[in-house]
């Protein structure tokens, strides 16, 4: 087993059950759909910088932490914007369906 083995299963363990809570309180109605964007790309955008950085800096040499960084952060920004977006078209959609 290599270290990006064990690594992206570690990072997957709390996404499952934080996925299914949400999708519970979708479901239930107990998440309202003017939430979902700042929600998701806030927390999208944290979690994939997390988890970027961890697997940087497990996987990397500490010299190139700088270069890194600054890489994850504009990679984490981007996905939070696609999420933010994202969610929001969803939340736009489920509001016409009602």
């Amino acid at each position: 087993m290599k270290p990006i083995d064990l690594i992206t299963v570690l990072l997957l363990i709390p996404v499952i059950p934080l996925a299914v809570v949400v999708h519970i309180l979708i479901r239930q109605g107990k998440f309202k759909p003017k939430a979902w964007p700042r929600a998701l790309g806030i927390g999208g955008g944290v979690y994939m910088f997390v988890s970027s950085m961890a697997t940087s800096i497990l996987l990397r040499p500490t010299s190139e932490f700088v270069d890194y960084t600054i890489t994850n952060l504009f990679w984490s920004l981007a996905m939070g914007i696609v999420l933010y977006f994202t969610a929001g078209m969803l939340a736009r959609r489920r509001e016409n369906k009602k």
